[in-house]
């Protein structure tokens, strides 16, 4: 079946596996349940004994992920390939038709004709073997996602152990900077610890972890912190409950590890187009022995010999073979992986290439691939203007009356932060407070860098944000003037409550009254419907002059601030990607962002990408994941049917891995070949059920990149796009080396042995010749059409429709066959009998002539001037059948473009000179003559073609 036309979306094992997710229910537990579910001591910890025995029971906690085939198994293979065992079987008969006793003498020439057909499989399947190693070996990119060390408390004391040695029941500490090294159920949380879900949730911001459970959805709840996910800052306690495969994200390791690796596209194609060629070859070989058999040997005896017979067939299985196709093939995938490179995509296997050139929907994650993963501050608001944060916002707002409002949001962005630098000046903290502290930075036109600001105004005292207050606040002492201020940021809404003024432009305060508070929130409204999450900010100069202060001391000075204005944040979307969605939208493709992301910040990113249209609202749909599981295949068709007329512009939020999955299993039920892209574990199913699976080559998680069949090194959308124009290129150069190498590669090299075989004729083209041309004056060619450049309309077609455009269809058969493959075989058989008669044997003199030929006095011929005849005309049909090959060439070039519209193809030039000395050796050279019975011929045999031609 055609994967991506009515793919095999037989994932039960991966529903299976999402679905016992459900069965987590740790999170749902008292901290008094939890010792007899886990038979453990909440504050001793288990003893050495039992962590010992569980170890021993469950095993180390570690991925086990899938093993490798052997290099030796890998190249023994390679050599069975394409047409190898064809071409196997072929030499092993001329080596039957030299030694075996069959009546006749012993002809080295079958020798040599076994011999070469065996180094030129072996060649070729080194080659094979070779191209597909060096490939791999690009993809040295998985790295253990497990930490190496991590503290627990056994037998009443902390100590530091391997992660591998993690047990269920361990009590284990958690610190910032550091992966999480199993599912851990939180029992203390210190100091706001946060956690990055984004690999596993794709929620892009941090969660501060909390010691009750807040969602009945174990993805949702922030008492649980998940294996391979990274502790932001601050510091947690709590019991392991599962370790290794059992983890979450063991769990989609081992479903991505165990599944079977699908063919490719255009694999699946090949293969059906090996076995039709091979079929058709071996029918063929059937009829002349058949035919042989029960006929010639009867009637001319001494016509065909039996080991003449067996070197016929092996004429046909050789000819009608394109023996040169497997090789060009190979090449052309490896070499536009290496030009898929240089846009930073890289393939983990060749043939997937073609599979993204036919994909017709794209499903997309956010974070990081539409945008740039970075939180960066890119509106303020300051009462009642909007003013967006650029290069050049600095020097613009001191020439204006918000100078002085601006100056004061930088300052609390600045000290009511806890982020710091590192010694390379790396900012260190979390998504929203390293946003302000580049704020800071960018926007500095004073000189004061960060540690000078924060040395001139010490912090006192602090409240740390949580997601319960959803505000932080610190005081400082002002150095210089002694006094002690108090800042405040968090949302709107919880600052708005405990501000009673706000700060005007002159540096006077304003009683805020309901109609600025209203003017406010609107403010907040229009930043929230961009995509931004929105901070508000206020300052008190407090009457206290203490040195330090308490949370109690802090709290009891949180009333009657100043408001001061909004910071508002975004991870910004890539500049290339608008460009490269409008480009998917000419090329006929769709793409639907998938996301984890709330429902207004999804819509608004995806308004931003150009995923969701601004003109044309009415066709936008955003779907929350909750939503899914009520979908009727109505509700699917409606959104996915490739019948409908423009498309719905579709963006999915709030999506768990199950959704996923369920997305790309619905796309592909209704036709369309899905492209994934994710980074995050949630996001390895979905990868691995898509027709092709792109993650992300920096940051992201190990085991989507183990799921994905390509990487996208630098994260960015728009290089996927470079990658679909490949391979679609990919499958337009394939498809027009097969039209090439079928015309005198397979029909008129089959036409000959027919016609000497039915017709009587002396053999028209000898096996040593029919050789020459699949592998040696083809090849090249055929070699040199991998390196065609794209037609220019390449990006402005629809998707090949894989029910219906296939790579090699009975139209290209035909075509190939019985115009091209005739003209051909009409232009070598008129420079053989042209020959013939050059010798003095008259066309008709030679139509079933079958043993008559070889006789001596064959119309006046002697047996030796009768083989110089033959050499000679066999010399003349090899030299049509090859020159018009040159015009085909170049008539393949193109399939819809002017031949003229394409730049040169040097390489193809070379080839056909490359070739014209081959064929001049071929008939002129004397010691090859002997060997392999050719013979020069007339000078006006050359030209016939290009009067033919013409």
């Amino acid at each position: 079946m055609v994967e991506g036309a009515q793919p095999e979306v037989k994932n039960f094992k991966s529903r299976n596996v999402l679905n016992n997710m459900s069965e987590i229910d740790a999170h749902l537990l008292s901290l008094e349940e939890i010792p007899a579910k886990f038979e453990t001591d909440l504050f001793n910890g288990l003893s050495s004994e039992q962590a010992s025995e569980r170890l021993l029971r469950d095993g180390r906690n570690m991925l086990l992920l899938k093993h490798t085939r052997h290099p030796f198994v890998t190249y023994v293979l390679s050599l069975f390939e394409g047409f190898g065992p064809v071409l196997w079987g072929s030499g092993v008969l001329c080596m039957i038709a030299w030694r075996v006793d069959l009546g006749d003498p012993a002809d080295v020439y079958n020798l040599a004709l076994g011999i070469l057909l065996f180094v030129i499989t072996l060649l070729q399947g080194t080659f094979g073997y070779y191209q597909q190693r060096k490939s791999s070996k690009l993809m040295e990119v998985l790295k253990q996602v497990i930490p190496s060390r991590c503290v627990v408390r056994r037998d009443g004391q902390e100590t530091e152990i391997d992660a591998q040695e993690l047990v269920v029941g361990d009590i284990v500490h958690l610190r910032g900077g550091f992966k999480v090294p199993a599912d851990v159920r939180i029992l203390e949380v210190g100091a706001d610890c946060k956690v990055d879900y984004s690999l596993l949730t794709g929620e892009s911001e941090p969660q501060s972890l909390s010691v009750n459970s807040t969602s009945p959805n174990p993805f949702e709840t922030l008492n649980l912190a998940f294996f391979g996910t990274v502790v932001v800052e601050g510091t947690a306690r709590g019991v392991v409950v599962a370790t290794s495969n059992k983890t979450v994200t063991g769990r989609l390791a081992k479903l991505v590890s165990d599944t079977k690796v699908k063919q490719a596209h255009v694999q699946k194609e090949i293969n059906q187009f090996a076995i039709m060629i091979v079929t058709m070859a071996v029918l063929v070989g059937v009829i002349i022995v058949v035919a042989w058999a029960a006929w010639l040997r009867i009637k001319y005896p001494t016509f065909l010999s039996t080991a003449a017979i067996l070197v016929t067939v092996v004429s046909v299985m050789v000819a009608f073979l394109p023996d040169g196709m497997p090789l060009s093939v190979l090449t052309t995938m490896m070499l536009i992986a290496k030009r898929m490179l240089t846009v930073k995509v890289l393939v983990k296997t060749l043939p997937v290439v073609e599979t993204l050139g036919s994909a017709t929907t794209i499903l997309t994650d956010k974070t990081g691939t539409l945008t740039e993963n970075r939180m960066t501050v890119s509106n303020i608001w300051t009462g009642g203007s909007f003013i967006p944060i650029t290069d050049e916002t600095t020097r613009q707002l001191e020439d204006t009356d918000d100078a002085l409002l601006f100056h004061q949001l930088r300052t609390i962005s600045v000290l009511c932060n806890r982020a710091v630098l590192d010694s390379k000046g790396v900012i260190i903290g979390d998504a929203s407070e390293t946003a302000l502290l580049s704020f800071y930075q960018r926007t500095s036109a004073d000189g004061i860098d960060v540690e000078t600001m924060r040395a001139r105004y010490p912090k006192l005292g602090e409240i740390p944000f949580n997601s319960k207050n959803k505000w932080q606040s610190s005081v400082h002492g002002d150095n210089e003037t002694g006094e002690n201020i108090l800042y405040l940021k968090g949302a709107p809404e919880k600052i708005l409550q405990r501000c009673t003024t706000i700060l005007q432009p002159d540096g006077k305060m304003a009683h805020l009254n309901k109609e600025m508070i209203a003017t406010i929130n609107n403010a907040v409204v229009v930043l929230g419907s961009k995509g931004e999450r929105v901070l508000g900010l206020s300052f008190k100069h407090t009457k206290s002059h203490s040195a330090s202060y308490s949370e109690d001391g802090v709290l009891a000075l949180m009333n009657g601030l100043c408001f001061v204005g909004l910071v508002s944040m975004s991870d910004p979307i890539r500049a290339s990607v608008p460009p490269a969605i409008s480009k998917c939208a000419i090329a006929g493709i769709r793409v639907i962002m998938v996301t984890g992301d709330h429902v207004s910040t999804a819509e608004a990113i995806g308004i931003q990408a150009g995923i969701l249209s601004k003109t044309n609202p009415e066709r936008n749909v955003v779907v929350q994941g909750s939503e899914i599981t009520n979908f009727t295949s109505e509700h699917w068709d409606q959104l996915m049917d490739r019948k409908t007329f423009p498309p719905a512009n579709i963006v999915f939020a709030r999506t768990t891995p199950q959704d996923k999955l369920t997305i790309v299993q619905e796309a592909q039920r209704r036709g369309h070949s899905v492209a994934m892209l994710g980074d995050g574990v949630n996001d390895a199913p979905a990868l691995k059920q898509a027709n092709i699976g792109v993650a992300m080559g920096t940051g992201g998680s190990d085991v989507a990149r183990e799921a994905a069949s390509m990487l996208l090194i630098d994260n960015d959308f728009a290089s996927l796009i470079c990658g679909i124009e490949e391979g679609r290129l990919l499958f337009e150069n394939i498809k027009k080396v097969i039209f090439y190498l079928l015309p005198a590669g397979s029909f008129s090299e089959i036409i000959p042995v027919f016609a000497n075989i039915f017709l009587g004729l002396p053999l028209p083209l000898s096996s040593f010749l029919m050789i020459v041309i699949c592998l040696c004056t083809d090849v090249l060619p055929s070699l040199s059409l991998v390196y065609e450049r794209a037609e220019r309309d390449i990006m402005n077609i629809k998707p090949r429709d894989l029910k219906t455009q296939k790579l090699v269809n009975w139209q290209l058969v035909c075509s190939a066959y019985f115009y091209v493959g005739v003209m051909e075989s009409l232009v070598g058989f008129f420079n053989y009998f042209l020959v013939m008669s050059h010798y003095g044997v008259a066309p008709h003199e030679i139509i079933f002539a079958f043993d008559k030929w070889g006789q001596p006095n064959f119309n006046g011929l002697s047996t030796q001037e009768q083989a110089i005849a033959l050499s000679a005309a066999q010399t003349a049909f090899f030299v049509g059948l090859v020159f018009m090959q040159f015009f085909n060439g170049q008539m393949v070039r193109t399939k819809r473009m002017s031949i003229f519209s394409q730049p040169v193809n040097w390489r193809m030039f070379c080839a056909v000179i490359v070739d014209i000395g081959i064929v001049l050796f071929v008939s002129l050279a004397k010691p090859l003559n002997n060997v392999f019975s050719t013979y020069p011929i007339p000078w006006y045999c050359y030209f016939i073609p290009v009067l033919c031609v013409d």
